[in-house]
C-alpha cells in the first residue's frame, strides 16, 4: 500500500494563477499611467488673424494667441469662398502656401529652397507678424479686382491634417 499526499497541490496552483493575472492587470495600469499605450495628441491650437493688400499683393498673417507653432509643421491654406452660393470654390483638396514667400518683418522665411531647410523663423510665436508675398492668385484662390471688399478663409492646419486655425479674411483694394 502506497501513500499519496498531494493534497496541496491545488492551492498553490490556485494562488500562482492569481498571482499571474494580478501581475498582468498591474502592467496594463502601468503602461496606461506611464504613456506606453498610444494616444491621440492634440493640435496645438492659435488664433491668427489675416489681412490681404491686393494693391501690394501681401497677405499678412498676425498670431493673436495660443500656441507656439513649428514652422516645419504646420501648412498655411487659403480657401476661396463662392460667396454667392456658400461654401468653398473649387476642389476641397488641401494645397498649402508656399513657405518659402512666408517671411517675418526682419526678412527672415519659414524655409530656404536653396538648402533645403528652415532659415530664420522655426517657431512662430503669439504676437509675431509674419508676410506671405507671393500673389494669393497663383494659389488657385485666383483673386481678381472685382473681389475686393469680399474674403477668403485663412486656415493653419498641422502636416497631419489637424485644424489649428480658421478665419476669414478680407480683400482690401
Amino acid at each position: 500500500m502506497r501513500l499519496q499526499n498531494d493534497r496541496a497541490v491545488s492551492p498553490v496552483v490556485g494562488v500562482m494563477l492569481m498571482l499571474i493575472v494580478v501581475i498582468i492587470i498591474a502592467a496594463i495600469v502601468s503602461g496606461f499611467a506611464g504613456g506606453l499605450i498610444s494616444s491621440n495628441t492634440k493640435a496645438p491650437q492659435a488664433t491668427i488673424q489675416g489681412k490681404y493688400s491686393q494693391s501690394a499683393g501681401v497677405l499678412t498673417m498676425y498670431h493673436a494667441g495660443g500656441d507656439e507653432l513649428a514652422t516645419q509643421k504646420i501648412f498655411v491654406v487659403v480657401r476661396p469662398i463662392d460667396e454667392e452660393n456658400g461654401g468653398y470654390q473649387g476642389s476641397m483638396t488641401r494645397s498649402g502656401t508656399n513657405k518659402s514667400f512666408i517671411c517675418n518683418a526682419n526678412g527672415a522665411c519659414w524655409f530656404n529652397p536653396s538648402t533645403g531647410s528652415v532659415t530664420g523663423v522655426p517657431v512662430w510665436r503669439p504676437g509675431e507678424t509674419m508676410f506671405y508675398n507671393q500673389s494669393i492668385g497663383s494659389n488657385k484662390a485666383a483673386i481678381a479686382v472685382a473681389d475686393v471688399g469680399k474674403s477668403f478663409i485663412l486656415e493653419i492646419d498641422t502636416t497631419d491634417g489637424k485644424l489649428v486655425s480658421k478665419s476669414n479674411v478680407k480683400i482690401d483694394p
